[in-house]
């Protein structure tokens, strides 16, 4: 599979599986600076983390995540939406083979999945 079709198929996932969503956010969330987190916004333009529009929401989504275990059923479309985004980022940022495989499904799921 080429990265292109790697990346497009992983928004497509991102899109429309809450599990692959949320794990995708802790993802981008731990790819943002320590100042960016705390100031949940971005403050470098490193091309990792969250864009500027996204920070502040996606990084309080983060959050809650983290402390709650669960996000509401409208910030789950909302984290859809825009979690698709950032499919490119999790590629450059991911074992490619462990995400062909599970996109393949030829991986048990859990362990195919990207990092957390």
């Amino acid at each position: 599979m080429s990265k292109k079709d790697m990346i497009e198929q992983l928004r497509r996932r991102l899109a429309s599986n809450d599990r692959w969503a949320l794990r995708a956010l802790i993802r981008i969330y731990q790819n943002q600076t320590a100042d960016e987190q705390n100031s949940e916004s971005t403050i470098e333009r490193n091309g990792i983390g969250f864009t500027g529009p996204d920070a502040e929401i996606l990084t309080s989504f983060a959050r809650q995540y983290q402390r709650r275990g669960s996000l509401s059923p409208k910030q789950m479309i909302i984290l859809r939406r825009r979690i698709p985004a950032y499919a490119r980022q999790i590629v450059q940022g991911s074992d490619t083979t462990r995400i062909e495989a599970a996109l393949c499904g030829t991986a048990t799921t859990q362990a195919a999945e990207p990092n957390a």
